[in-house]
């Protein structure tokens, strides 16, 4: 029963994607929607990954997706309904994606993937709370990535106790060698936000020891978030951070060699 008002809604946004979208831009050919077709029987028998379908195929690949999904609406299986889910997340088409998403977790409910879609797209859409559960949900499956989802998302709508909760998993992120330097100068970045809301220089402090100031500081966010907490923080410790921050500025006025 669920799943048929989730396909009834489905069918109710999809209405509204039609008058809202320019379809031209969407629309395939009858031998691309047959190819498209054989992607998605592939992805269904496990021989290519969700990455092929996303990531791989580009945008062109997932404008495919959504062309075909648009065509054949009621034929898409619920498997497949991750890839086109993300791919109109792509295109900003948030309320479908999210209908898609939903349709997929109710069969697929252990599978993080879903949740993190419902997240990003419950979030674009300003639903706070159902952002919230969706980025738990998929942290709980582990995906380490949607911790810092999840405390954006938490610290845009003033829940610093939630990201209490996650510094230990916050700090071990930011400091693993393995995290992508622009996934730790987010949580850079997370972690000084939240230091300076919840007024606690300890993390602040914990947050910037041992990190390259002056790399750090090239990243805006970085060096934005850094100045704020130097205005609210005091101390000696804090007088050498605003002194890299001051340096930074400098760095950046200087003109062109």
């Amino acid at each position: 029963m669920r799943l048929l008002i989730l396909t009834i809604l489905a069918i109710f946004s999809l209405a509204n994607v039609l008058l809202a979208v320019d379809l031209q831009y969407f629309s395939i050919t009858t031998n691309q929607a047959a190819e498209v077709k054989q992607t998605l029987d592939a992805f269904e028998n496990g021989k290519l990954t969700l990455q092929d379908l996303n990531e791989n195929a580009g945008t062109e690949g997932c404008r495919k997706l959504v062309g075909y999904y648009l065509l054949h609406t009621n034929e898409i299986t619920v498997k497949a309904r991750l890839p086109i889910g993300r791919s109109l997340a792509g295109f900003n088409l948030f309320s479908e994606a999210t209908n898609l998403g939903a349709q997929y977790v109710t069969v697929f409910s252990n599978d993080w993937h879903g949740w993190r879609l419902l997240g990003a797209a419950y979030n674009s859409l300003n639903l706070s709370n159902e952002s919230i559960h969706a980025y738990g949900n998929a942290v709980k499956l582990g995906d380490n990535d949607s911790y810092a989802f999840l405390a954006k998302v938490a610290l845009k709508n003033n829940r610093l106790d939630l990201v209490k909760d996650m510094l230990p998993q916050l700090f071990s992120l930011k400091d693993n060698p393995q995290t992508p330097e622009k996934n730790k100068l987010s949580l850079i970045s997370i972690l000084i936000f939240y230091s300076v809301r919840a007024h606690q220089k300890d993390i602040f402090i914990k947050t910037l020891e041992r990190e390259d100031m002056k790399q750090i500081l090239q990243n805006w966010m970085v060096k934005n978030n850094v100045r704020a907490g130097c205005k609210v923080f005091k101390g000696d410790d804090i007088d050498k951070i605003r002194q890299a921050v001051e340096a930074a500025d400098k760095s950046e006025a200087k003109p062109p060699q």
